[in-house]
């Protein structure tokens, strides 16, 4: 049995009520003044500051860059299909007295990114999503294709109340390394108050993953909030002449503070100021089996991203 992908599906059960499947090319109500048609761009840069290994010697920092852009259509307000492009980098600087199985693992990481969601309306109090995506997240130097990722996620949601929004969702993945998984998900978005509001959502541009934000509202053109996110990236390596993995994996679950101002309608600038927790960075091998695995301490991230509709 592959230890790695058991517990990949564990980590991703933490993730329950910390995704909701609504992608900025998708059309808002907010929108239709605007016409069918709605391009969209968003990125960002997100660095996490050197962090000691916890279990021996060396320490790490991340810089991620990464920019996106979309087209979408909508027939109605309910009803829409999008196209999605992105790519970026993740890129590693490890001390040189870093080594996971005895050297330095991995460089700068590409990643690379097609999704389609589509968005529709089964009933008048509810609405569904399908997001169908492409991936391939690899290492300079190694096979894209050993990179692939696949997958799709789905869910809707049932409308309580003007301000209440729930319902459930699954989605499947088969990763890199050939392993593939599937994990439910919930949908929440729930207007506490005028000001208050919580909601579950992924993350933008250059700081991805899962997770749920508890924003206040200051005023008309800024938001405030803190979000807790659980992020994993496994991406293929390079080969190396005294090495057999060919399996890397990034996992942490970020805490941020965040500060949004909209200039005008439909684009946001977003700072982020946090702690990156229980980093843990692995190798495998290519039949799933884990060769080795570090414990990073907890680091300082920060970083600002951007989105705009129009």
């Amino acid at each position: 049995m592959k230890t790695p992908a058991r517990t990949r599906s564990i980590k991703r059960l933490l993730s329950v009520g910390m995704l909701l499947l609504a992608p900025s090319v998708l059309a808002s109500e907010e929108t239709r003044q605007y016409g069918p048609w709605l391009v969209s761009a968003a990125g960002g840069v997100v660095n996490q500051f050197q962090a000691d290994f916890s279990d021996g010697p060396g320490s790490v920092s991340v810089q991620r860059i990464f920019v996106e852009a979309g087209v979408g259509y909508a027939w109605n307000r309910q009803t829409s299909v999008s196209l999605s492009l992105g790519a970026g980098t993740a890129d590693y600087d490890f001390s040189s007295d870093a080594a996971i199985d005895g050297a330095q693992p991995w460089g700068r990481i590409n990643d690379y990114r097609l999704s389609l969601p589509l968005r529709f309306a089964p009933t008048e109090r509810t609405s569904a999503i399908i997001i169908p995506s492409l991936r391939s997240y690899a290492e300079s130097g190694a096979s894209r294709s050993e990179g692939r990722s696949v997958g799709i996620l789905g869910g809707f949601s049932y409308r309580f109340s003007d301000s209440l929004s729930l319902g459930p969702g699954l989605g499947w993945f088969d990763d890199v390394g050939d392993e593939s998984s599937a994990f439910p998900i919930i949908l929440v978005d729930w207007q506490i108050s005028d000001r208050w509001s919580l909601n579950t959502g992924r993350g933008l541009a250059a700081s991805q993953g899962p997770g749920v934000t508890l924003s206040y509202k200051v005023s008309d053109q800024w938001t405030s909030g803190i979000t807790a996110r659980y992020e994993e990236t496994r991406f293929s390596l390079k080969q190396r002449p005294t090495r057999v993995a060919s399996v890397g994996q990034d996992s942490s679950a970020p805490l941020l503070l965040v500060l949004d101002y909209s200039p005008w309608p439909m684009t946001n600038i977003t700072a982020v100021l946090g702690v990156e927790l229980a980093g843990t960075l692995s190798l495998e091998d290519d039949a799933g089996r884990e060769i080795a695995e570090s414990d990073v301490d907890a680091a300082v991230v920060a970083g600002i991203t951007f989105s705009s509709r129009f």
